[in-house]
């Protein structure tokens, strides 16, 4: 009876200084740096605009957000790496949609949505189609007619497969009834890369980079049901007849599944109050960053009404079976 005594109280402290012990370490919260993983190569624009982010996080967070590159897979390498992370909040990830809900639903990777618990949406990206300035495709009827001329010989580079800039190739291909040759790189920046270099014929890329490339490219149409604020001239995909096109790449950061809801907390607030920082968003806005800025409710509804949508879509151009 002593010794069963005594057992139960030991198991009792135990317990006791574990709970104490993980109170405590949610508490002081963050009590070191933080590392946020970026699924895309430096120079990317996730990299760009996430580089921009950890800029100003020691401010909110008293902690140094530190970036680490993980490139490949369109996002899968360093989103597989990111699923068997502590759920302990200094790992984070910048997430990308629809990357995050397409993927795993065409692929076998570590992680599927349910991976991700959101903090803050930063930021869309629209997806657009552009040449090299040397280019002899002068609009998206060029790229249509040379498409239908040359099946499967007219090549368009991306960030990946079924990244956001390639659904949008899927799309234009069943809308137009074309086939191209679409070339899937590890990031944008070697898809940009390619098309600078004359090795692919035309870029599916993110309006952040063809607006930092300026006048080294010619863009040909934005996936976009208007035309954007920050590239007015660019017409839409909707207004040269294809209304189907419709793509962007948003940006976020989520923490890892099973994160205590104390850190998520934490993280939200000190995200939100970094977003709002007007030297943040002048500097954002020089890099061609459109904000689009959603709590973590809002992501949350997102990521559901998305999954649903990307589902249905993948079905409707044949990429998975209905059921």
């Amino acid at each position: 009876m002593k010794n069963t005594l005594q057992l139960a109280f030991f198991t009792m402290c135990s317990l006791l200084l574990l709970v104490s012990c993980s109170n405590s370490d949610t508490d002081s919260y963050p009590s070191k740096s933080i590392e946020l993983i970026v699924a895309f190569s430096p120079g990317a624009a996730t990299d760009t605009q996430a580089r921009i982010i950890s800029k100003y996080a020691n401010e909110y967070l008293d902690q140094e957000l530190v970036i680490v590159n993980k490139p490949g897979g369109g996002g899968q390498v360093g989103w597989n790496q990111f699923a068997t992370a502590n759920p302990d909040g200094y790992t984070l990830a910048a997430y990308n949609l629809p990357h995050i809900i397409t993927q795993p639903l065409v692929n076998d990777t570590s992680y599927s949505l349910d991976t991700f618990e959101p903090i803050v949406n930063w930021g869309g990206d629209p997806t657009v189609f552009a040449v090299n300035q040397d280019s002899s495709i002068e609009s998206l009827d060029d790229l249509i007619d040379e498409a239908r001329q040359n099946p499967d010989g007219l090549t368009i580079g991306n960030a990946g497969k079924y990244v956001g800039q390639h659904l949008a190739i899927l799309l234009l291909e069943n809308a137009a009834d074309i086939d191209v040759e679409d070339v899937a790189f590890q990031g944008s920046s070697e898809a940009i890369a390619s098309m600078l270099g004359g090795h692919t014929d035309v870029l599916a890329g993110n309006l952040s980079d063809v607006y930092r490339l300026g006048d080294e490219v010619k863009p040909l149409a934005i996936a976009t049901e208007e035309r954007h604020s920050f590239a007015p001239d660019i017409p839409t995909f909707t207004e040269l007849g294809y209304p189907e096109v419709i793509m962007s790449t948003d940006r976020g950061i989520a923490a890892r599944e099973g994160t205590p809801d104390e850190i998520i907390e934490k993280l939200q607030e000190a995200f939100s109050k970094l977003l709002a920082d007007e030297d943040f968003l002048d500097e954002m806005e020089q890099a061609g960053a459109d904000m689009l800025v959603m709590n973590r409710q809002e992501v949350l509804d997102e990521f559901q009404s998305r999954s649903e949508l990307y589902t249905e879509l993948l079905k409707s151009i044949d990429v998975i079976e209905n059921e």
